[in-house]
């Protein structure tokens, strides 16, 4: 895991499903947890020396809303957006291609005015079923990795991670100093350990152990840590 997130490399195929494969898991997981853990108490004592990190936006949702959205909704599209095309097939890539456009669309539709955003959003939406209808026609058959994928997989995995961590500002308030980007240390590092989850284990294995981190920071939150 070290050597893969020092410089990620690309493989073919996932090994096979089995108590090999389930003991990898558990220990990308339990690694997850604690780093994440670990640079929270960090985060949090920096926090309360400096003041530079945002505080979280709490959203009035209920337990049930939060448990769908941290349980199924966000493991579920967000390793399809930014790991599921790790695979480098070329219709895995063109899937990628329209859900970072519909990606944008919906970040866009957040700063421009009311009677735009709707729109926008909409756009995103359409977007994201074309590439998933596009998909669904070609995955069988449209398989072949191109050359350049492999070569530039590292780039490919460090930058999606980042972006991953990125879009968790969302979860924050306004930023009063650029080193508050360290908020979304924990994702951006958990980024990368998925990506190796994905690419070792499967995309399956991926959504597991996403849904898993959730379920621990959710229940750790509701617990009063």
């Amino acid at each position: 895991m070290a050597r893969f997130a020092l410089r990620p490399s690309f493989v073919a195929q996932p090994m096979a499903w089995g108590r090999t494969a389930a003991l990898a898991l558990l220990a990308v997981f339990a690694l997850d947890i604690a780093l994440g853990l670990l640079i929270e108490g960090a985060l949090a004592a920096v926090d309360g020396a400096t003041g530079w990190l945002p505080a979280p936006v709490e959203e009035p949702i209920t337990f049930a809303e939060d448990l769908f959205t941290a349980l199924l909704v966000a493991p579920l599209l967000e390793e399809l957006l930014f790991r599921g095309w790790l695979s480098g097939r070329a219709a895995a890539l063109r899937f990628a291609m329209f859900g970072f456009a519909a990606l944008a669309l919906f970040a866009a539709s957040l700063i421009v005015s009311p009677y735009v955003a709707t729109p926008m959003a909409l756009a995103g939406v359409a977007m994201a079923f074309a590439g998933l209808i596009r998909w669904s026609q070609t995955r069988h058959f449209d398989i072949a990795v191109p050359a350049w994928f492999p070569r530039h997989f590292r780039w490919l995995v460090w930058g999606s991670s980042l972006l991953f961590g990125l879009i968790h500002l969302g979860n924050y308030a306004p930023l009063n100093h650029p080193l508050g980007l360290l908020v979304v240390l924990p994702q951006t590092i958990g980024g990368v350990l998925l990506a190796y989850t994905r690419t070792r284990l499967g995309l399956r294995a991926a959504i597991a152990h996403h849904a898993a981190y959730n379920a621990v920071l959710t229940a750790l939150d509701y617990a009063g840590w």
